[in-house]
């Protein structure tokens, strides 16, 4: 089984801040989720590379999907260390992450 993450004393809206304003941290620091972070960093980073505007909408996708994470966090689910909460944001980090899992896609 996958590394799994269990932690019901999270808030959502300190993941979804720290996701937003300091390299998508609330993943990692709030959430536990440390290669979910590691795949979203890298995906904004080559997407602004790329062009600002792929680098923005996977950063705002990257925001809602620490919110969204943080809130099934503490409704006490268990989640993968690997899963994303939005489908778009796991379909645009499939592409370099194979292991990645969504429960919602």
């Amino acid at each position: 089984m996958p590394n799994t993450v269990h932690r019901p004393d999270v808030n959502p809206v300190v993941s979804a801040l720290l996701t937003a304003l300091v390299f998508n941290l609330g993943h990692f620091l709030i959430n536990g989720q440390q290669r979910k972070w590691l795949m979203t960093l890298i995906a904004t980073f080559v997407g602004t590379i790329l062009c600002c505007v792929p680098g923005g909408i996977i950063w705002i996708l990257s925001v809602i999907d620490s919110y969204q994470t943080a809130e099934r966090l503490r409704n006490e689910e268990t989640i993968p260390e690997n899963e994303y909460s939005q489908p778009w944001l796991f379909k645009i980090v499939q592409l370099i992450d194979k292991t990645a899992t969504c429960s919602r896609a």
